[in-house]
């Protein structure tokens, strides 16, 4: 859900072996109302790596 969110993040790429690895990661798309701006700034501070987007795309 954090990737989903995250605005760096163009396309989340999902890695699962078998079906019920799929329904786990697609699951995660519940959670993502729940991800306040607050929240997402907690689990980037806790991260240490937010990554900074000039978001330039060559105007």
């Amino acid at each position: 859900a954090w990737c989903l969110r995250n605005e760096g993040v163009s396309s989340v790429l999902l890695g699962a072996s078998n079906a019920d690895q799929l329904m786990e990661n697609i699951g995660a798309i519940q959670v993502l109302p729940k991800l306040s701006s607050s929240i997402v700034h907690e689990i980037d501070s806790i991260l240490g790596n937010k990554p900074y987007s000039k978001k330039d795309y060559r105007s």
